[in-house]
């Protein structure tokens, strides 16, 4: 029964049904670059191909599961990237799914030879998904085996819904800072004949780095480098605080998740650690997020794993690429 009780807390909180639903974070968000914003799109020499995996609340039965692919390439002599994205959330008893593909574009260009301004578009279809049969709801608990439910079930377990995105990224050598807007659509998160829309999405996120050693045209050996990831969805609103240390071929990093302002219980989310390593053109990230939030350590906290490899082509002219981390 336990394990039925958290199986619809999960539904409900992935917004199955509501519409205060949010979107799925990673704590290795710019190893997910096509999700952050389509401005990331062609934003490393030749292509890329990156495989993300998200495991959230181990300790808590059926919990958060998402699963990304993305490919992007970048056309330097049309100053352009393209990107293809496509991810899974999958949650709860009712095996609650929302599925998201997409294709993305950005483009390049100097208003001054130090400074470049990245726009980006993306175009998504999207389906969320739920097998209602197999939830177990309040009025099925008094006797065993459960008697059907007195819930009105929606005549359609799947919805399919386009949406848009969009962002600008303006980065130099070692600085960036770039803004998202998702959901310009607000595609619809129900599975009844009601106005739940799916919230916009903002966020805003930069960082700087210092090389320590190497040089900016040649290969950097040692950087760190500080970053930040503001989002906010509906009413839910969230501030990553971080550092990356990089030396060559190891990185590792440290994270704070929260807000400065509010509720003593609720400035401080998750403390988050990350590693990462880099095998020539292939890269390979790990992090688990601790809870520090009321939800507690028995939620078992939240592992993530990143893959990114890049295929390097030949570049006509001098390129020059984003400086945010891998991890």
């Amino acid at each position: 029964m336990k394990r039925v009780f958290w199986g619809l807390i999960l539904i409900l909180s992935a917004g199955a049904i509501g519409v205060h639903a949010q979107d799925t974070h990673f704590t290795q968000f710019y190893s997910n670059p096509l999700y952050l914003g389509p401005s990331f799109a062609g934003g490393v020499p030749g292509q890329r191909a990156v495989a993300n995996y998200r495991n959230q609340w181990m300790g808590v039965p059926k919990g958060f599961h998402t699963y990304g692919v993305s490919w992007d390439y970048n056309m330097s002599v049309f100053h352009s990237g393209f990107g293809l994205v496509a991810q899974r959330d999958q949650a709860g008893a009712g095996n609650y799914g929302n599925t998201r593909m997409g294709t993305l574009y950005s483009y390049d260009f100097t208003p001054t030879p130090d400074i470049h301004l990245r726009p980006g578009l993306g175009f998504y279809i999207q389906q969320i998904s739920i097998n209602f049969f197999d939830l177990t709801f309040g009025d099925q608990l008094a006797l065993d085996p459960a008697p059907p439910t007195s819930l009105i079930y929606p005549g359609k377990s799947a919805v399919w819904d386009i949406d848009v995105s969009s962002s600008l990224m303006m980065y130099s050598y070692n600085t960036w800072v770039g803004f998202t807007w998702d959901h310009m659509l607000k595609p619809v998160n129900s599975f009844y004949n009601d106005e739940a829309r799916t919230p916009f999405k903002f966020s805003l996120y930069g960082g700087y780095r210092y090389i320590t050693k190497g040089f900016l045209m040649s290969k950097i050996e040692q950087s760190i480098t500080g970053a930040f990831n503001f989002r906010v969805q509906g009413e839910y609103k969230q501030l990553d605080l971080g550092l990356y240390f990089m030396n060559e071929p190891l990185s590792f990093g440290f994270w704070w998740r929260g807000m400065p302002k509010g509720k003593v219980n609720k400035r401080i989310d998750a403390l988050a650690f990350m590693v990462g390593y880099k095998f020539d053109n292939l890269s390979v990230g790990y992090s688990y997020d601790f809870t520090i939030s009321r939800l507690g350590i028995g939620s078992g906290g939240s592992h993530e794993i990143s893959l990114a490899m890049t295929f390097k082509t030949v570049v006509r002219k001098r390129w020059k690429a984003l400086p945010c981390p891998t991890f």
